[in-house]
């Protein structure tokens, strides 16, 4: 698919070393917006063994009690798209917390976080359910591993489920299948027309997974020549490391011309690092099989990819294979 390769020059600006923070469940409940009308919202994204994958969140669009909200899904086969659908409502329909993860929209809970397991076991457990036209999941999303958060006095991004188990039932134009496989779930909020010019023109964010290790990554695009990136690891049952910027070398490849911008269609990461006395090791390409364009925010072009990952994660002595299919995005704000 790609022609006329090229590799990208980026050259990183290494931002202050804000490390990632433990979270609580106010951490992935509703913030909002008092000053300007902002974007707030939940993703979550699985992919199933039987070669299913789907995207479904919520976002808001609100400044104090007024706004607009959006639940969505997405249904991909083989990473081709199969089924999409959105709703509006009013903030009038939507009732949430800022104590706990909570989305409901009428009669309908969209996302329902499990208080008396998190208070019990600390286990974070997600029932995500939403029906639009003749699409409709339900599903329970367990987290395996931390989660953890980067916040700013603007922007900030809460990793609540860097990998999580995921069972239940998806329905795809009226068929009914039942479904597992493994899942992500993170929170974004005070996203706003300003964004672009005090935060960042876009960005690369990812998740790489194998049997136990997980890498949450991104980057973001400063200005045309200018990124700063991220890297953290986490494993099973434990916790996580953020790496640091400079030991991450993030590639670019194999662009081609896509709804009027240049895209690249090939990735690589390598991380060589030592974080707390523990070695961490990164080495994953990552080649497009499919993508997705569409349009965030209204006006910020979108592509979902998946990508088939290939390589290796080792955390101290411990070294998994990675190879499989992976979700990953770029978004422009201009």
């Amino acid at each position: 698919m790609p022609q006329n390769a090229s590799e990208s020059k980026i050259f990183r600006q290494y931002p202050p070393e804000v490390p990632p923070m433990d979270i609580t469940p106010a951490d992935d409940a509703f913030h909002g917006s008092t000053k300007r009308i902002a974007a707030e919202w939940w993703y979550f994204d699985a992919a199933f063994s039987n070669k299913y994958s789907l995207h479904i969140g919520c976002r808001t669009f609100s400044r104090k009690k007024m706004g607009m909200v959006s639940p969505f899904l997405e249904m991909y086969k083989d990473g081709k798209l199969e089924a999409k659908a959105v709703k509006r409502f009013s903030f009038r329909q939507f009732k949430t917390s800022s104590d706990c993860p909570l989305v409901k929209l009428g009669n309908n809970t969209i996302i329902d976080f499990d208080q008396e397991k998190y208070k019990e076991k600390g286990e974070w457990i997600y029932n995500v359910s939403l029906k639009i036209e003749n699409h409709e999941v339900n599903l329970i999303f367990t987290g395996t591993t931390k989660g953890f958060k980067y916040e700013t006095n603007a922007e900030s991004w809460t990793v609540a489920l860097p990998k999580a188990s995921v069972t239940g039932e998806i329905i795809v134009d009226g068929k009914k299948m039942n479904v597992s496989g493994i899942g992500y779930h993170d929170h974004n909020w005070n996203y706003t027309l300003l964004t672009a010019l005090t935060y960042g023109k876009g960005w690369y964010w990812g998740k790489i997974m194998s049997k136990t290790l997980t890498v949450s990554w991104a980057e973001v695009i400063k200005s045309a020549n200018v990124g700063e990136i991220l890297a953290v690891v986490s494993q099973d049952t434990q916790g996580y490391l953020a790496t640091n910027a400079e030991k991450i070398h993030f590639k670019l490849d194999k662009f081609i011309r896509n709804h009027g911008r240049e895209m690249p269609t090939s990735f690589a990461i390598k991380i060589d690092d030592v974080v707390n006395g523990v070695p961490i090791k990164v080495d994953v390409e990552m080649e497009t099989q499919e993508v997705h364009y569409s349009k965030v925010l209204f006006l910020a072009p979108y592509w979902r990819y998946h990508v088939k990952a290939k390589g290796y994660i080792s955390l101290g002595s411990h070294k998994e294979t990675v190879n499989d299919t992976q979700m990953m995005e770029f978004l422009r704000f201009s």
